[in-house]
Formats: C-alpha cells, sequence, structure tokens
C-alpha cells in the first residue's frame, strides 16, 4: 500500500501541475491524498517543502526513464543513437507538458524551485552536448560548429513538439519517431562529417 508521505507527493505534484505554485493550497493537495492539512504538516513543514520534494520526484522518474535508451561514451550511429535518446525524450516531454508548462510560468518567482524545474532540461542538454564533443572526437560530424548551439537547435525542436503537438495537432503530422528522425535528418545533414582538407569537392 502507498504511504501517506508518497501520496502527499504525488498529489502535489498532479495540483501544482493543474494550478502552479499559488493555485496549489495545501487543503487541495491534502484533499487529492485523502487526507487533512494537519497530516500533511506532520511530513512537510511548507507547501515549499513538498511541492520541491514532488518536483525532485519527477525529475528523477524523469532522468531514470531516459536512462533506459542511454547516450554511450563511444559514438558509432550518431543518427541510430540520438534518434533512440531523443524519441524517449520527445515520450516524456508529451507525457509531462501540462506540468512543463506550469513549470515555465513558474520560473524566476520561487527561487528554491528553479534549479529543480530545470533538472531533466538541463540532464537531457548536458547528454547531447557530451555525445556531441564525442562525436566530433572520433571524426563523425563536423568540427567546426559548436556543439552547444547544435545541441540547443536540435532539442528546441524536440521540446516544441513536446509542447504544441496538442495545441497544434496539424502542424505535426508524422508520428512522435517519425518526427524525431526528420530532425536529425535536417541536423544530421548539417552536421555530416567535415572534409578533410586536400578532399576533392
Amino acid at each position: 500500500m502507498e504511504s501517506v508521505h508518497d501520496r502527499l507527493i504525488e498529489a502535489a505534484h498532479a495540483v501544482f501541475a493543474e494550478e502552479g505554485f499559488r493555485g496549489a493550497t495545501t487543503r487541495k493537495i491534502a484533499a487529492r491524498a485523502g487526507v487533512n492539512e494537519v497530516t500533511l504538516f506532520r511530513h512537510f513543514a511548507s507547501k515549499e517543502e513538498l511541492v520541491a520534494a514532488a518536483v525532485d520526484r519527477q525529475v528523477e522518474a524523469s532522468i531514470t526513464m531516459l536512462e533506459r535508451s542511454p547516450l554511450p561514451a563511444e559514438p558509432v550511429d550518431v543518427a541510430g543513437e540520438l534518434r533512440r535518446f531523443l524519441t524517449a525524450t520527445l515520450f516524456g516531454f508529451m507525457a509531462a507538458h501540462q506540468a512543463v508548462r506550469t513549470s515555465l510560468g513558474e520560473w524566476g518567482h520561487r527561487p528554491v524551485l528553479d534549479d529543480r524545474l530545470s533538472g531533466t532540461s538541463r540532464y537531457v542538454s548536458n547528454e547531447v552536448e557530451r555525445y556531441l564533443v564525442a562525436a566530433q572526437e572520433r571524426g563523425l560530424i563536423r568540427t567546426d560548429v559548436d556543439h552547444v548551439v547544435a545541441a540547443q537547435a536540435l532539442l528546441s525542436a524536440i521540446f516544441a513538439h513536446g509542447m504544441l503537438h496538442q495545441m497544434t495537432p496539424e502542424r505535426f503530422p508524422l508520428r512522435p519517431e517519425e518526427s524525431v528522425a526528420m530532425y536529425l535528418k535536417i541536423m544530421i545533414e548539417g552536421l555530416g562529417a567535415s572534409k578533410r582538407e586536400g578532399d576533392a569537392g
């Protein structure tokens, strides 16, 4: 049976995603968890502490999911390896689109939450940037392209898809995995292995 502590964290995440920090009152969270506010405050000293725990739990779950499709330390198949990781990333964004949109609206208002709210996106960015550097070092992609800019250009497409697919579905006619493959095709052609000095053409 799920503990009261865990029920409170899950309830806090759900109410926060729906209504933001201000709307996520302790009364609403307690009611969603099936307890009273006295019980809530026995487990958490403040609403801020509870919401922070809920965000931490969600970020941890997201990263655990992404680690099932990891980017290797030594790239071999750039398109295939990125496709697996970014497809998992896109499905994660799509599943959590409401919470992510709410988090964007909360950014900058609660310093204790800011670093937590960016946890998943920071992990994804770091992984893709690390991977692109490794691919450059192995001569698999061009070395004259900044890996941070390249990573953010690619992730911007993934993020926009995850956030907007329900609002404007006509703009996303392909299945998510097909869209990722198309984003990668565009990017990989731009990141194609640079010609060695002396090569013809």
